[in-house]
Formats: structure tokens, sequence, C-alpha cells
């Protein structure tokens, strides 16, 4: 399995080919665009087509470019290869609710929960978002945290106190906001 990478991703208006992706971007329609692809591992073999527009493996694909991030957002990456975080709480922000991310570059849902929050960045100074990515199930940071957990994206929600809220495990935005709720609450 290969990256879901930001090539497919469009800023403006979006124009889907018969193939339900991004027509300007479509490596079916324009066969010369797959090299750039497959040069950032944006490619699954098995359908012959980017990693970020095979909907044979990923059919909740969206095609929406992220929300703009305002200056001085409170979004920082602790891991970026499955690197091991010793401590979560060691990273919670005082003052605000921090949302750690723990996601994979080839987990589409998990590029849903990057556009809810950062949609939320976007009006909130409250929030601080600490991405994490596993990289894959065999990396010492999927081991010292998912060892339960059997799909992503896997969220964990600290209040402003700097204590654990709650934690989700696959796609549930409202249970999110909900444990945001919460932590801006403590």
């Amino acid at each position: 399995m290969g990256v879901i990478s930001d090539l497919s991703l469009v800023e403006g208006e979006l124009v889907l080919c018969d193939h339900q992706v991004p027509e300007k971007v479509c490596v079916l329609h324009h066969p010369e665009l797959a090299a750039k692809f497959k040069s950032v591992n944006d490619w699954c073999p098995e359908h012959d087509r980017p990693e970020s527009q095979c909907l044979a493996c990923h059919p909740d694909l969206t095609f929406e470019a992220m929300p703009k991030l305002p200056e001085g957002a409170d979004l920082k990456w602790l891991a970026k290869a499955g690197e091991d975080v010793a401590s979560l709480a060691d990273h919670a922000v005082a003052g605000k609710v921090t949302v750690f991310d723990f996601y994979a570059d080839w987990c589409a849902p998990c590029l849903k929960v990057d556009r809810h929050v950062f949609g939320l960045l976007q009006s909130r100074q409250d929030l601080a978002l600490r991405k994490l990515n596993i990289h894959s199930w065999d990396t010492a940071l999927a081991k010292r945290y998912l060892t339960d957990v059997s799909n992503l994206p896997f969220v964990v929600v600290y209040g402003r106190d700097g204590k654990p809220v709650k934690t989700i495990a696959g796609l549930d935005l409202a249970a999110l906001d909900a444990a945001i709720a919460e932590g801006a609450a403590r």
C-alpha cells in the first residue's frame, strides 16, 4: 500500500472526471502524471493508479483541499515515521485542549479528521493538534499506543487541565467534537 499524498487534492472548483477523481490530475486521462505520483510513493500497484485516486481501495476519498490554517495555529508533528513518543502527557498544552491524532499516510479516513480539526483550528485559539504518523502497524509508536486498536484514525484528547478526556478509535467526528467540548470545560 502506498501513501495518500496531497497531489490529488484540488483548490477552487472541483471538477470530477468519469473516474470520479479530479479531472486535471487523473492519471487515466493524463498518464504523464504517473511518474510524479510514483516518485512520492503515491501508487496503488494492484489497481495501477495513485493511492490518492484509488476509490477501489479507499471508497471514502475526498479531493477537497485542506482548510487553510491561520497564522500561529498550534499544530506540531511529534512523529513523522512511527518513531516512539514516550509520553503524550508531556506534549499536552497547558490551558488548551490537545488533540493527539494517530494517523498514517495511507489512511483515507484520517484525512477527514485532518480536514475537520484544521477547520476547528481556524476559529479556536484554545485548541492544539499534535500529529503522530504511525507509518505502519509495526513501528515503535504503533506498538506503544495501538496494540488494542484495530483501525485508524485513533485520536486521544486531553483537556485544558492536561489530563486525558477520551480516546476515539475509528472515524467518529461527533465523538471528537464532544471530547473537545468536554476538554474545554475543564
